[in-house]
């Protein structure tokens, strides 16, 4: 029962997993020209808080085979990193290019 247990939550976390992988990529990688280029920088904002969202919600999942000891720790590990890079990305994004006054 295990084995299939395992197969089971490897091929739902796996995809989820690489799912994350894909928005908090795009949300590090796509650079803003300015301080003026809004559509990018909220485009980044957007790409950070989805990839926050995905990393608690994988994480949760993730719980489930981890606390029934079907599958180890370390399942809990990538969505915890993406989640971080969600945040630091944020973070870094909000503190280097404040919002302009007056718009």
């Amino acid at each position: 029962m295990t084995g299939e247990l395992r197969w089971f939550w490897g091929v739902v976390l796996v995809p989820a997993n690489l799912l994350n992988a894909y928005v908090a990529y795009g949300a590090l990688v796509i650079q803003p020209q300015g301080v003026w280029d809004e559509g990018t920088l909220t485009g980044i904002e957007v790409a950070s808080a989805l990839a926050i969202v995905l990393g608690v919600a994988v994480t949760l999942l993730a719980l489930v085979p981890v606390r029934q000891k079907v599958l180890s720790r370390w399942w809990l590990a990538p969505s915890l990193v993406l989640l971080a890079a969600g945040a630091a990305r944020w973070a870094y994004i909000v503190h280097t290019y404040p919002p302009v006054p007056g718009d």
